[in-house]
């Protein structure tokens, strides 16, 4: 009997930093997930993710702010995901410095997106 090769999921960490999503911060993700499922990858972009809602609820509940739920709801995310890809300004967001921290904890394997020319070419 033969096994079905399962399909491996991605997380993207990148920069976000917003309370209201920018245009280009969701172009951004919105190229990088369309290039990792052309490559055959399931994605999670936590741009189009649609706990927003939850992290809020969870905030007013438990008095604490979105922002701390939000992470911890894409924490739970990307415990479910095989690979972390960073985009470039990973680096610049405390957010994605934490995810890359876990991944890195829970020995997700961890790809970083290289550009060119303001267009992802690979992986590494």
């Amino acid at each position: 009997m033969s096994k079905e090769k399962r399909i491996k999921k991605v997380y993207i960490a990148g920069k976000i930093g917003e309370d209201i999503l920018s245009d280009t911060t969701r172009k951004k993700f919105a190229e990088a997930e369309a290039w990792l499922k052309a490559k055959g990858y399931k994605v999670f972009n936590p741009t189009q993710s649609g706990l927003g809602i939850m992290a809020e609820n969870y905030a007013k509940a438990c008095g604490t702010n979105f922002y701390e739920e939000i992470l911890l709801l894409d924490i739970m995310q990307l415990k479910r995901c095989d690979i972390i890809c960073l985009l470039p300004d990973w680096h610049e967001s405390p957010g994605a410095l934490a995810e890359f921290f876990f991944a890195k904890a829970i020995d997700k394997k961890i790809k970083q997106i290289t550009m060119f020319e303001n267009k992802i070419v690979d992986w590494i």
